[in-house]
């Protein structure tokens, strides 16, 4: 059976690299939300509880920050994510799932409130008719 050498570098294609700089982007986000609002957040209701995790804003803070400090140290290790190893692409996969438990809530809010919006948009369309 033929085996790859372990020492094989993964190229990444360009739109591929994009991701994990628009994860860091995001990190950087949720981290600052929930410095900034996130005990407020955790307080106001129900449904901007949904946006730290179900009041747990430490948390979402905590995921933040690790995903954003796998990445900080394997962009300059892969060139800016262009060449992965194996060791890399775990790492990057690890911190890829932590980023978006990170910002989940805040994507489900911001689904609710395109969903609305785009229901309003077509009850608004049907009545005018």
């Amino acid at each position: 059976m033929l085996q790859q050498n372990p020492g094989t570098r993964l190229v990444l294609p360009d739109r591929t690299r994009r991701l994990p700089w628009l994860l860091a982007g995001v990190d950087v986000m949720a981290a600052s939300w929930m410095i900034s609002a996130g005990d407020w957040l955790d307080r106001a209701s129900r449904v901007t509880s949904v946006v730290t995790l179900g009041g747990h804003h430490l948390v979402v803070l905590w995921l933040a920050v690790l995903g954003f400090g796998i990445l900080a140290v394997l962009a300059p290790l892969t060139g800016g994510f262009a060449e992965l190893n194996r060791i890399h692409l775990v790492a990057l996969s690890v911190a890829g799932v932590v980023s978006v438990v990170a910002v989940a809530g805040i994507v489900s809010v911001a689904a609710l409130v395109a969903g609305l919006a785009l229901v309003v948009a077509l009850v608004g369309r049907a009545v005018i008719r």
